[in-house]
Parts: structure tokens; C-alpha cells; sequence
């Protein structure tokens, strides 16, 4: 790639003119929250089949990579006192965010001391540029890996973020070639860092403001699918993606997906994100400082949460995760959002999990499982717990404010690590689905609580 031409793009940026603040939505759902519902033909859901947790195959690989990641020494071998070195990949927005974040997270007194995080990542460098293995950005890597005084095999976790600057091509020609860059920056990943083990992915936020061709709405979107065909590239099988020694040369780490960080502008999605104006600098593309906070913000629940990075990142042997899965169905506030205070460790005794955005003063109900399913009740609603595990259904009345808090304290009873629990919301809706003799029905997402250390 032409990098003058691109350092003259993002220089100019800042004289271009102010956001375009009045496109406040293209119109496209999530992909988080699409489902099976479709975009120009094509399924949505963060993995295959309008999924949004990884297929129980390519989870199980996720677990055997998470077990390795562990401190090690200089020379990357397993050592008390040694380093998980947590490393940033991507582009500009990447750095902004990931620094952001770093602040969060080293004043998190809950992180595993063991853990440097690093920001690899840096401004004018794109997929096109950091998929040459030989580029300079990864020079300037190993040079900040140094300057934090750790290794390159001392590597273990990666974030990657990137995009293409300039992108043409529509859809789906842009984001497969998007799709292809990130491949190989997955094999570089794995070739620099041999230790390397997990890979979590990203796609952009919301470019609607955007008044920059670097890249605008619908790429930013798009990006999303970029990162979706990735993943179900190494699920399918793909040697040149292969993490499982069992199935040969190992020539990636793991992938699958960090925060989704998209939503339609100021529609808020099924979590309550939205995007807005003053959430970009001047040229619409790049993060203001409330913009980054509120990646900062998905960084640090992502960590403190999923199940492949809670017990190495906070480590002291926790495994304890409260973990959001499928979709919900939309009812007065949209769909009701699932909430928790904090994690289920055993021995916390205010742990809470509580609805927002239902519809106020209505009967509401938590229903609690052994296992997860999906089960159609009406129209897009879905039962995402198991009635047949005979666990108690909670019933209550919603705030006038649409909110209903319910504490679930976790006694520390250490033969209870490692078990889980599932539960949603189901809300007397009068805007939800129809379903007498309720008013209608709303749901929120499932979640899953693994109750640990």
C-alpha cells in the first residue's frame, strides 16, 4: 500500500468538516442481535447459523487454549513470577481505545498481577499494511513489548481490531477481501509469538458520521461480517487457520470474538449501546474521548466476564463468568437488557441480576435453569432455558421505570465451583408478541452464570 497517500489521509483528516451529525442510523441490526434475520441475503449472529456463542467444538478448543495461557519467563517457559503478556493489534481507533482502556485496567485491583497489557497497535497502519509480515509495524511491536520489559514469547493473548483505509469494492467483495488481511495477520500473530493462544476479534463502530472516505458506512458495518467469516473459517476447518495440534501444524492461535463494538448510531441495540455524534472526533471516523470510554468500558466487561479470559485474567484460579447468549424480543423499551452487579464467586453474597428496559409495572418473571435451550414460544420470542431441570421461576413487578432487581447471594461452598446456572427475563408486555391470556410477551437474552472462585 501506498502509505504516503495514506499519512496525507490522516493528516488531512482533521481540517475535514465536522461530523455529519444528522445520519444517525443506516438502518442495519447488529449483528449481535440479527439472528437468523438476514443482511443482503446473508444470516447474522457473531458465529455460524445466527449464533452468537462459538459451536461446542470450537468452544472446547477455546478451553484447551485458555489452560495455556499461564506465566511464563523471558525464554517463554511456564514460571512463578513470570508474565501473560495481553497484546493490541490494529489501527489507529484500536490504539485510542486500547490506551484508553489500559487505564481502567491497571487501576482494576481484581487483575491478575501476572498480566501486562500491552498496546501494540498504532495510527496509520491498516490491514492491507499489517498483513505483510515483514512491515514495520512489527518492529515498533517487539520494540513496545521491550519498552514494557517482556518478550515476544511471553505473548499469550491478543486483541485484534483492523480495517482497510480507502476501502471500495461493496459487499461482500470489501469485507472478504477484509477477511483475507485478517487471516494473515492471525498467521503473523501466531509466527512473532509462538506462545500465543486466544485471538479475540473485533469489528468497527458506528462510521455513520463519517465525512471521510477512510472508512464510512456501510464498510464499517460490513467489517463485522469480515470478522464473522474469519471465525467460521477456522470452525470449518481451514489448515491454514489450524490451532489444534491434534489436526497438525498449528499456524494460528485460537479466534473468536472480543466486544462487538457496532450498533445503528443513537437505535439503541439489544444491550442498550448506542453510538452518538459526540462519540467521534471531527472527521466522524476516529473516537472522541467518550467514544473510547465506552470501548474502554466493553474491553474491561469483556475481560472481567468471558469464561476463556476470567481465569487468567483475574486469576487466582477464578472461573466464575456471567456470559450473555441469544437473542431476545422487543417489547415497550425495546428488548428488556439482562443485568448483573458483578460476577457469581462463591461467597458473594450481594450478587444481583436484575432486568432494565421492560416495560414498567408489569409482572415479571425470572426463570431460572439447569441448561440452556431454544425453544419458540411466539413470533421472535425464544425460551432460552430449560424447563424440563424443574429450577424455580421468581416472580415480581417491574419499577415505573422499567427496572426489577432480584439477589441471588452465591454461598461459598467450594464443591459449587465450576457449576452453572441459566436464566432470562419474560415481561407482561402489551407492545411484546402476542400470547393471551398475557398482556404480550417480552424476553431478554439468556445468560449463563458459572459460579467459581
Amino acid at each position: 500500500m501506498n502509505t504516503t497517500w495514506l499519512s496525507a489521509v490522516l493528516v488531512t483528516a482533521v481540517s475535514v468538516p465536522a461530523q455529519n451529525c444528522n445520519n444517525t442510523s443506516i438502518g442495519a441490526v447488529p449483528l449481535m442481535d440479527l439472528g437468523i434475520g438476514t443482511y443482503q441475503g446473508l444470516t447474522g449472529g457473531l458465529y455460524g447459523n445466527g449464533a452468537n456463542t462459538p459451536p461446542p467444538a470450537h468452544q472446547a478448543l477455546g478451553v484447551t487454549a485458555r489452560s495455556l495461557v499461564v506465566p511464563r519467563d523471558a525464554a517463554g517457559l511456564p514460571a512463578v513470577g513470570g508474565r501473560i503478556v495481553l497484546l493490541s493489534i490494529g489501527m489507529s481507533n484500536t490504539t485510542q481505545e486500547y490506551s484508553t482502556w489500559i487505564v481502567t485496567a491497571n487501576g482494576d485491583p481484581n487483575k491478575n498481577p501476572a498480566v501486562t497489557i500491552v498496546d501494540g497497535a498504532q495510527g496509520g497502519q491498516d490491514a492491507v499494511i499489517v498483513a505483510n509480515p515483514n512491515a514495520n509495524f512489527w518492529t515498533v511491536v517487539d520494540q513496545r513489548l521491550a519498552n514494557a520489559g517482556v518478550t515476544p514469547q511471553q505473548v499469550q493473548v491478543v486483541w485484534l481490531k483492523e480495517a482497510i483505509a480507502g476501502v471500495t469494492g461493496g459487499f461482500p467483495g470489501a469485507s472478504t477481501q477484509l477477511q483475507g488481511l485478517l487471516a494473515q495477520i492471525a498467521r503473523n500473530i501466531r509466527a512473532r509469538y509462538p506462545n500465543v493462544q486466544l485471538c479475540f476479534c473485533s469489528s468497527r463502530t458506528y462510521a455513520g458520521y463519517a465525512t471521510t472516505s477512510l472508512n464510512p458506512e456501510p464498510y464499517a458495518y460490513e467489517s463485522g461480517f469480515a470478522v464473522k467469516w474469519l471465525i467460521e473459517q477456522q470452525i470449518n476447518g481451514d489448515p491454514q487457520l489450524n490451532c489444534d495440534p491434534q489436526q497438525g501444524t498449528v499456524l494460528a492461535p485460537w479466534l473468536g470474538w472480543g466486544p462487538y463494538l457496532w450498533t445503528d448510531g443513537t437505535t439503541p441495540r439489544s444491550d442498550g449501546l448506542v453510538w452518538l455524534c459526540a462519540d467521534v472526533q471531527p472527521d466522524g471516523t476516529h473516537p472522541s474521548p467518550s467514544g473510547r470510554a465506552k470501548v474502554a468500558n466493553l474491553l474491561q466487561q469483556f475481560f472481567t466476564t468471558n469464561n476463556l479470559t476470567v481465569p487468567w485474567y483475574l486469576g487466582g484460579g477464578t472461573t466464575a463468568s456471567f456470559t450473555i447468549y441469544g437473542a431476545g424480543c422487543s417489547g415497550t423499551s425495546g428488548v428488556p437488557v439482562m443485568r448483573s452487579n458483578g460476577l457469581p464467586t462463591l461467597g458473594n453474597l450481594n450478587f444481583r441480576i436484575g432486568v432494565e428496559s421492560a416495560a414498567p409495572q408489569s409482572i415479571a418473571a425470572l426463570w431460572f435453569s439447569g441448561a440452556a435451550a431454544q425453544l419458540p414460544i411466539v413470533g421472535a420470542c425464544t425460551l432460552l432455558v430449560d424447563p424440563s431441570t424443574g429450577l424455580p421461576v421468581w416472580l415480581s413487578v417491574t419499577s415505573p421505570l422499567g427496572v426489577r432487581i432480584e439477589s441471588l447471594p452465591i454461598p461459598n461452598v467450594p464443591s459449587l465451583a465450576g457449576g452453572q446456572l441459566f436464566c432470562q427475563w419474560l415481561i407482561d408486555d402489551s407492545q411484546g408478541a402476542p400470547l393471551p391470556p398475557l398482556q404480550g410477551l417480552a424476553m431478554s437474552r439468556g445468560a449463563r452464570l458459572t459460579l467459581g472462585l
